[in-house]
């Protein structure tokens, strides 16, 4: 019983550190959506401010790179110059307009790159939360097996299968989606064994 009542403490202690190790990469997550965001705006804000700047930029860069999330390409830097992949077209005319306007701006897919960026890094904090709040739940009750873990653990592992398939690609979304299944059935299983046993005594 001794030795038992040693390893509940011990998992205690690992869901307290997990709480805490979520947070910190939940602030970090956080920050970095806000300077993604911002900086973004402000790049698509002042265009014809920063074309020039970021031109001037890529032109000393020696690394050729892509620019994108998961499958998703918005542009390549290629020997000092950026080579834009997905033209950009919308439905709404005065958006269409802007797109027209700034076809051949630097500024354009970078900002719309940091925006990009802003979205992933925001959805990687929410489902970050998700899991502190579940380590905190299971510090809190005492045991995995309740709906309030089963909720949230579907929740963010929808999420992070969300997150995957678009950064990784649809293959390793599919696993971890089956994951999230196997992960979902086994708190389920859990809490229903829990209930069972709860009305016996």
């Amino acid at each position: 019983m001794n030795e038992e009542n040693a390893k509940i403490k011990k998992i205690q202690k690992s869901c307290k550190a997990a709480n805490i190790v979520s947070k910190i990469f939940m602030i970090i997550a956080i920050i970095g959506c806000t300077i993604c965001l911002i900086t973004g705006i402000v790049i698509l804000t002042h265009t014809e401010k920063y074309d020039k700047e970021i031109t001037e930029s890529l032109k000393k860069s020696q690394k050729d790179r892509s620019l994108g999330v998961g499958g998703f390409r918005i542009a390549e830097i290629r020997d000092g110059e950026l080579v834009v992949t997905e033209k950009m077209t919308s439905s709404v005319p005065s958006i269409q307009k802007y797109f027209d306007e700034h076809q051949n701006s630097a500024a354009l897919p970078i900002g719309f790159y940091l925006l990009m960026a802003a979205a992933m890094c925001g959805m990687l904090a929410f489902a970050l939360s998700m899991l502190s709040g579940i380590f905190g739940i299971i510090v809190k009750e005492g045991n995995p097996f309740v709906d309030k873990v089963k909720k949230k653990v579907f929740i963010a592992m929808i999420i992070i299968s969300a997150l995957v398939t678009f950064t990784a690609g649809t293959g390793f979304g599919a696993l971890l989606a089956l994951l999230t299944w196997v992960v979902y059935t086994i708190i389920d299983y859990g809490c229903t064994l829990k209930t069972l046993s709860d009305e016996t005594l």
